[in-house]
């Protein structure tokens, strides 16, 4: 199966994970059509899509999230309290594929991402020279993380944890890992960010 690239689906399944409500299904749908879109490899087979998809709406079904009580006809949970329950548990794609870079007026203007952790990933690699070798970038960054910078929290021994930009006092901290870091990176590149 080749990585899916149509621009179309992908903004449809971004869109699902941005409701506030949504069926299991649709939300496991859009959770394996994101994450397989931001792979670098492909993976498997069509059938092993549709394996996951079903393991992932599953896994939803069994969380016994709280369901809009404005319809009664199906069962809709938000895709926000999926993504938070999935944080430790399972990989949750990220949101800023379609956003497009903001273009800076100036030659000496900043542009400005949508997610501080963009940034912060493009400084680390201004810092390594241009390099975007997976292992210097995470050791740059949780220097960051250690220096206090915006927007990370902590580091874990699962990665590094930041805020992401509706980010408020009590919220789940955002989980950069090596896997995650390789993905935004894939992501600029087809941006032509870097």
């Amino acid at each position: 199966m080749t990585k899916l690239k149509s621009k179309p689906i992908l903004k449809r399944a971004a869109h699902i994970l941005s409701q506030e409500f949504s069926t299991p299904k649709d939300i496991a749908w859009a959770w394996v059509t994101l994450l397989l879109s931001q792979e670098e490899e492909t993976r498997g087979s069509e059938a092993k899509r549709y394996s996951r998809i079903a393991e992932f709406e599953a896994w939803i079904l069994v969380l016994n999230l709280p369901s809009n009580p404005k319809n009664t006809e199906f069962i809709t949970v938000s895709p926000e309290e999926v993504k938070n329950a999935a944080r430790n548990v399972f990989e949750w794609p990220h949101d800023y594929i379609f956003d497009e870079p903001a273009k800076a007026k100036h030659p000496d203007s900043k542009v400005i991402h949508k997610e501080a952790i963009t940034q912060a990933i493009l400084d680390a690699i201004k810092d390594a020279n241009g390099s975007n070798e997976r292992s210097i970038l995470m050791a740059i960054l949780e220097g960051y993380a250690k220096e206090g910078k915006e927007p990370f929290a902590n580091i874990t021994t699962e990665g590094i944890e930041w805020r992401g930009s509706n980010w408020s006092e009590g919220d789940k901290y955002m989980l950069l890992t090596d896997k995650s870091l390789n993905n935004r990176l894939t992501n600029l590149r087809k941006k032509g960010i870097i």
